[in-house]
């Protein structure tokens, strides 16, 4: 966990807007030399930042020349120093709506690491479209038996048995035999060649990030984008937009 303390006097608001301008209930007077501990922080206008404080305490905006323990060098080393806590089982099983697993928790967590999906806008996209696909993670692998996709030469089954071999993995299903290769380099496993199986139950969620990274989707995310244009790229409609947006206001709520 980091720590920031005040330089000064100065003040926690839960807008960023001038002080003037915000309800007495929404803005936290704190003494010099007092500390908090934070669970993580991002950069916002006006030279602020947006803190979440410890203990549930929180998330409030903050200037960062009046604290101790924020800059924007800093943001960078503390994602990386708090990856393996991106996301807490509790967060995640109240998002998906349904138990999460060992396995798939620590795979969420390094998937959330690996590719980067490391702020809250980000995360919330992230998370809303899997649980939406995967259907709070009841289904983390096709349910059709993959005969449709026998020799499929787009997605690089050429031989026998790839299609129900090859059939799709994970929360956003990962499809075909030249995709779980390409993913099999990318996480340096080669065992995801075993199939559909073993995609499912290690990398759940990984190999949705690798879909989600090689198609630029957290960039999209920073420019702004609504559910809207996020469900766009991932299902090429708007099909399920009701059940993405419930998704994404549950994901709000917790990060």
């Amino acid at each position: 966990m980091h720590t920031i303390v005040a330089k000064a006097e100065t003040k926690l608001k839960k807008k960023l807007l001038d002080s003037s301008q915000l309800q007495p209930h929404e803005v936290v007077i704190v003494p010099a030399g007092k500390s908090y501990g934070i669970v993580s922080f991002e950069t916002a206008e006006d030279g602020h930042f947006k803190v979440t404080l410890a203990a549930n305490s929180g998330t409030f905006y903050v200037f960062n020349e009046h604290w101790e323990g924020l800059s924007n060098s800093a943001v960078q080393p503390f994602i990386a120093s708090t990856a393996a806590a991106l996301i807490t089982k509790a967060q995640a099983e109240a998002i998906f709506g349904n138990p999460i697993h060992d396995q798939e928790f620590r795979d969420l967590n390094a998937c959330l690491a690996r590719y980067e999906i490391n702020t809250p806008v980000r995360m919330r996209h992230f998370l809303s479209q899997i649980a939406h696909e995967s259907g709070g993670l009841r289904w983390l692998k096709e349910l059709a038996d993959g005969t449709a996709y026998e020799f499929r030469e787009d997605l690089g089954n050429v031989h026998p048995g790839d299609g129900p071999k090859y059939k799709g993995a994970g929360a956003i299903q990962l499809t075909g035999r030249a995709n779980y290769a390409a993913f099999a380099q990318a996480i340096s496993d080669p065992k995801v060649m075993e199939g559909c199986e073993y995609v499912a139950k290690i990398y759940p969620f990984s190999s949705a990030g690798f879909w989600w990274h090689n198609n630029q989707i957290n960039a999209l995310c920073d420019q702004g984008a609504t559910v809207e244009d996020v469900t766009l790229y991932v299902n090429g409609g708007d099909n399920g937009l009701d059940d993405r947006k419930e998704y994404y206001g549950k994901a709000r709520k917790v990060i």
